[in-house]
């Protein structure tokens, strides 16, 4: 048995070119908050369980000829385990989005439109999915976690790295307390919208004797904080 674990959007269009490649990236780097958000607090705490597939992609498509969109809104079981809905894009529609709040509903839109596409073959929770967005929304769109979080008890130190996520920014906060008092809370990276940057760049947080440090990928320092100048 599998687990549904992911959610994640897509735009390709036929066409090359430096400027294609960024205009479709913005829909995966935009979707990010809301994707997310409800892998964490949905699909991680419900462990949907499938029989071949532990993820959903919807890929949005536009500039295809015909002859290659024929499975179009049919869905699929794609070569990396996800149940897969190919959609063609309403370019029109999608290029007259004026505000954040309008790529929402967009994204809303497709998954509602998806989900019924892909149900009528593959089971999935889209009843929780969507209410889960819903509750982002009523957050207003608002996703924080803490990441990771470590225990210094001889010294009373908390150390804990604090997610921010938005449709366009993500921030990680170190904030530390001694005693139960914080004694320290500033931002020490901040990058797009990208989970894989934050991914590569944060893997690890350590409490050493005169040292935290933030390790990414390969133990690399992405982070040190010197404790004597902040310690009581």
């Amino acid at each position: 048995m599998k687990t549904i674990k992911t959610l994640d959007f897509q735009l390709k269009w036929d066409k090359a070119g430096k400027d294609i490649v960024d205009y479709c990236y913005q829909v995966r780097l935009k979707s990010t908050h809301i994707s997310n958000y409800i892998e964490r607090n949905c699909l991680r705490e419900l462990k949907f369980q499938t029989e071949e597939y532990s993820g959903i992609i919807i890929t949005l498509h536009y500039g295809y000829p015909e002859e290659k969109m024929t499975d179009c809104d049919e869905p699929f079981i794609s070569l990396t385990k996800c149940v897969s809905l190919n959609m063609i894009l309403d370019k029109e529609k999608y290029d007259a989005i004026k505000s954040d709040n309008d790529f929402r509903e967009f994204i809303y839109d497709t998954m509602v439109y998806a989900f019924k596409k892909i149900e009528v073959k593959y089971p999935i929770p889209s009843k929780e999915i969507l209410a889960s967005y819903n509750e982002l929304k009523n957050k207003k769109f608002i996703n924080e976690w803490i990441a990771i979080k470590k225990t210094d008890r001889k010294r009373k130190l908390v150390a804990e790295l604090y997610c921010t996520l938005t449709i366009d920014r993500f921030i990680l906060t170190l904030k530390i307390y001694q005693d139960k008092q914080e004694i320290y809370n500033k931002v020490i990276l901040e990058t797009d919208s990208d989970v894989y940057a934050y991914g590569y760049s944060v893997r690890n947080l350590v409490i050493e004797k005169n040292e935290i440090l933030v390790l990414g990928v390969g133990d690399k320092i992405t982070f040190s904080l010197d404790l004597k100048n902040i310690l009581k």
